[in-house]
């Protein structure tokens, strides 16, 4: 895929929910195509570059502020891209992994130890104090859930006329707590029997934010679409959960530094890695690199990484997934095979089949 079209493709996903940055996806033109291909393919990415741009004081409101910012200040911005990195949490996100944290836990009665790799602030490092509902369709799930779920309207994502049911997924361990609500399809795993337990919380990334530093939290929406209200929100209250529970911040990135946030681990609980939209910025090489030593380390690896950038995990995908459709933008995993499909954002998700079994 073309620069161009990767932004063009981006502008089709982003419309709905960011208008602004659907039009600044669109003004890529010849110009600044030649700006983003003087940094490394990494550092391309839309979220990444329109942060960058806002930090730079391009107004999103204005379609042509990208276009002047490239013209008007292009070594300021590619020098600026070079080292920059994407430090926005979605805590979305956090909706298609909690059921694996929580078949994990069923499995141990050890408590979870938690390496957040590419955590920025951490705010999907906080998978025991989400409270998790799933709107599921009449077609799925396969099997039904062990609790009995409350009947609801038709939900977002969800055929129209669609018989839908709400389904307690995971209630937090403590307050305050992350409320999220995903609508869900497929095999849908069975709610939790217990609240997920994390005794070890260590956060690794390039760029650590600390939450507790003045500023900090406006790092993190500088990368938001400013239209994205209900994002900034669920940040919000995510940041509260996050300062809420102790953790291990180190400054590191994968895979060198992979071992040393294992390291920090405590004897008795049993090792996690999870990565969400972490790899795609980790050089392809690297990538099958964290995925040979995290076989290696003999940890759980629990991912919700872009569809089909890694090889290993794109084999387990079944022949009915397209990898075209915007509903499998992002493929979840579960050490190494795929369990899920989601849209960018974590919010529908179509479970393929369940961790649990």
């Amino acid at each position: 895929m073309t620069t161009r079209d990767r932004y063009r493709a981006y502008a089709d996903r982003i419309e709905a929910v960011s208008p602004s940055y659907a039009a600044w996806a669109r003004s890529v033109d010849d110009t600044l195509v030649a700006l983003l291909d003087e940094v490394p393919e990494q550092r391309r990415q839309p979220e990444l570059v329109f942060a960058v741009a806002r930090r730079l004081g391009a107004d999103p409101s204005d379609p042509d502020a990208l276009r002047a910012l490239g013209r008007e200040a292009r070594p300021a911005f590619v020098t600026a891209l070079a080292s920059a990195t994407v430090q926005a949490n979605d805590p979305r996100r956090l909706a298609p992994v909690v059921p694996l944290f929580a078949a994990l836990a069923e499995r141990t009665s050890r408590p979870l130890g938690l390496v957040d790799a590419g955590a920025a602030a951490g705010l999907c490092a906080i998978p025991d104090r989400v409270t998790l509902d799933y709107v599921i369709g009449s077609d799925g799930p396969e099997r039904a859930p062990r609790r009995t779920p409350r009947p609801v309207g038709t939900g977002r994502g969800v055929r129209p006329g669609a018989r839908t049911e709400r389904v307690r997924m995971h209630t937090a361990a403590g307050e305050p707590a992350l409320h999220l609500t995903a609508t869900a399809t497929g095999p849908v795993p069975a709610p939790a029997a217990r609240p997920i337990v994390v005794g070890a919380r260590v956060t690794l990334d390039p760029n650590p934010i600390d939450l507790a530093v003045p500023g900090a939290f406006d790092r993190l929406v500088e990368a938001v679409p400013p239209e994205a209200t209900d994002r900034t929100a669920l940040m919000r209250e995510a940041a509260s959960a996050a300062l809420a529970v102790p953790r291990v911040r180190l400054r590191g990135a994968l895979p060198g530094d992979l071992d040393r946030a294992l390291d920090h681990l405590l004897d008795d609980c049993l090792p996690v890695v999870l990565t969400t939209g972490t790899l795609v910025y980790v050089p392809g090489p690297d990538r099958q690199r964290v995925v040979d030593r995290l076989r290696e380390r003999d940890v759980h690896w629990i991912a919700l990484e872009r569809t089909g950038i890694l090889a290993g995990v794109r084999s387990t995908l079944p022949d009915t997934v397209d990898v075209d459709d915007p509903g499998a933008f992002a493929t979840v995993s579960l050490d190494g095979v795929a369990v899920a499909v989601t849209d960018p954002f974590g919010t529908r998700v179509r479970w393929l089949r369940d961790p649990n079994l």
